[in-house]
């Protein structure tokens, strides 16, 4: 078992982030600083942040337990989106709960300047992913990329906020979105096996 600096507190360093104390419902730390990272240096390359985020899954007949096909795929989809100047940043984590396979949860940054919308770019992840999968092409996606616009409550949410430093209201998205990214970090479905890579992200110069 991994050893975990975790909390239930409900802020990270003034930020808002998802646990509950009276659920025991906890989230790792290192995660969370790993997180701030990425929002710090987007603040710094960037003049507008947008963020957005999408979950990466595995059919449901594909054996498969390591994590070449997602880095492959991450690769690719981030040369993509550095091609049309995004300049992208991510953060992603894997996860294995209750289903047979993995799946792993992403934060994306791109440049604000350029794009405001998740779609195109969903679309795009989605096509890759089935290309890196070896699936047959076909009119609909397979739906193995959640574009995070349902809750898990069934609820509609928004995906793709724009950080703007000159938005009066920017401290508060800025705290929503933090608030949204960490779900990366919650613990209770971190069952990641021995060897395997669990946080995966772009580099931040130092």
């Amino acid at each position: 078992m991994k050893k975990r600096n975790t909390t239930t507190e409900s802020h990270y360093h003034n930020y808002s982030i998802m646990t509950d104390e009276k659920r025991k419902l906890s989230v790792d730390k290192g995660i969370l600083q790993r997180i701030e990272k990425q929002f710090d240096y987007a603040d710094k390359s960037k003049s507008k942040t947008f963020f957005m985020r999408y979950d990466v899954r595995l059919p449901k007949n594909m054996q498969h337990t390591d994590n070449k096909l997602f880095i492959s795929f991450q690769a690719v989809f981030m040369r993509n989106l550095t091609r049309q100047g995004l300049k992208p940043q991510y953060i992603a984590v894997r996860e294995q709960s209750r289903e047979k396979h993995q799946h792993y949860h992403v934060a994306l940054f791109l440049d604000g300047q350029k794009t405001q919308s998740v779609y195109n770019h969903i679309n795009n992840a989605e096509r890759l992913w089935e290309n890196k999968l070896g699936l047959p092409a076909r009119e609909e996606s397979y739906g193995l990329i959640d574009d995070c616009t349902v809750s898990r409550d069934g609820k509609p949410q928004v995906n793709g906020v724009m950080l703007n430093p000159r938005d009066p209201d920017y401290e508060a998205k800025r705290d929503e979105c933090f608030y949204r990214a960490s779900y990366l970090a919650k613990v209770n479905t971190k069952k990641t096996p021995q060897g395997q890579r669990e946080v995966f992200s772009s580099r931040v110069p130092k």
